[in-house]
């Protein structure tokens, strides 16, 4: 399993739909919105970090309203 934190900045005025949308993806567990930056913060769980990457790529980064993400991956200890 492979667990990460993704930092979602959003344009303006865009933060309420594009939440919904992510909430929408597979492998997003939880979306809250922020003050400042990022706007939203997601937490994501998925079998693997190629299915991590094909998420943030091919999904999150053509949601409607986001700019741009930064990933953290979540480390086992």
């Amino acid at each position: 399993m492979t667990r990460a934190y993704v930092l979602i900045n959003v344009k303006a005025g865009h933060v309420k739909d594009t939440m919904k949308e992510l909430h929408e993806l597979k492998g997003v567990h939880s979306v809250h919105a922020c003050w400042g930056r990022p706007d939203l913060i997601a937490f994501l769980e998925v079998s693997d970090q190629k299915s991590l990457q094909e998420l943030v790529l091919q999904k999150i980064h053509h949601v409607a309203g986001v700019e741009g993400t930064d990933t953290h991956i979540v480390m086992d200890l």
